[in-house]
């Protein structure tokens, strides 16, 4: 059975109703991760954003989108509040702009908790304190202590990713969660989050088909607010149909990077290293 089954979804902004996306279908298992891969503007973070029903007031949606056999498209504002960070969450690209700079990020991860779970108010800042280790940060107490200001970009997308995992939603979006990071800290990044959706199914949107292949095995190809091309990565590698893929595989250097590998970072080589 489909964790996500996504069908038509098709939507459009503005007066003139430009059109964003038509026509998106795919589905997701429970445990399954699905890469979906464009350029910039091709829509891959709109579909993203309409899944968590975080799109504009003005836009217009058609379509279905079923999350564990429930309807969201049309679902009122206030049922979709329960069901974010609860049953589905997202990491975003930019920390900076996810992150409320005014508020110590300890507080921020414990406000995800106590929202969707007033009964663990009581033992919600030791559990702050188990998942920011458990996504990698060494010194827990004193980052939670700290303002987003005062973090790494590496330390920041960890923050990010224990907020959206905290409550354990069975879907996960992650919208290019590695871009704006240096290529040792985008390879722990991926690492971690390779681990931590084993068992959940997860969306993994980004521009860089070999960064997908590190933590995917479909995946969705997106241009001009439509999916051109979608299936296995080693099948759709091997032999892929429509020119922009085409492109995208001659520009990835994929070759490079075999499925399911992690390039080696300097952590290790000197165990202990967080970014």
């Amino acid at each position: 059975m489909s964790h996500l089954e996504v069908t038509d979804l098709a939507v459009s902004f503005g007066r003139q109703q430009r059109p964003a996306l038509r026509g998106i279908s795919f589905t997701l298992g429970e445990r399954e991760r699905l890469g979906i891969i464009g350029q910039s503007g091709s829509g891959k973070s709109v579909t993203a954003l309409a899944v968590m029903g975080l799109l504009p007031v003005h836009a217009r949606v058609t379509g279905s989108i079923r999350l564990a056999g429930r309807e969201l498209v049309g679902l009122p504002e206030r049922e979709m509040r329960r069901l974010r960070g609860d049953e589905v969450s997202m990491i975003f690209q930019e920390p900076m702009t996810a992150l409320d700079p005014t508020m110590k990020v300890g507080r921020q991860v414990g406000e995800v908790v106590a929202l969707h779970h007033v009964e663990r108010r009581g033992s919600i800042h030791d559990e702050v304190l188990v998942w920011l280790g458990r996504v990698g940060i060494s010194d827990p107490a004193r980052i939670a202590d700290s303002y987003p200001h005062e973090l790494s970009g590496g330390q920041r997308q960890r923050v990010l990713i224990a907020m959206a995992l905290a409550n354990r939603p069975g879907l996960v979006l992650c919208d290019e969660p590695t871009t704006a990071l240096d290529v040792l800290v985008q390879r722990q990044i991926l690492q971690l989050l390779a681990d931590e959706l084993a068992d959940r199914a997860a969306v993994f949107v980004s521009h860089d088909l070999a960064v997908v292949r590190q933590v995917c095995r479909r995946v969705a190809v997106m241009l001009d607010g439509e999916i051109v091309e979608q299936g296995e990565i080693d099948e759709i590698i091997a032999a892929p149909r429509h020119p922009y893929t085409q492109g995208l595989i001659a520009s990835a250097r994929i070759d490079q990077v075999p499925p399911g590998h992690l390039l080696p970072s300097v952590a290790d080589f000197y165990p202990g290293t967080r970014s």
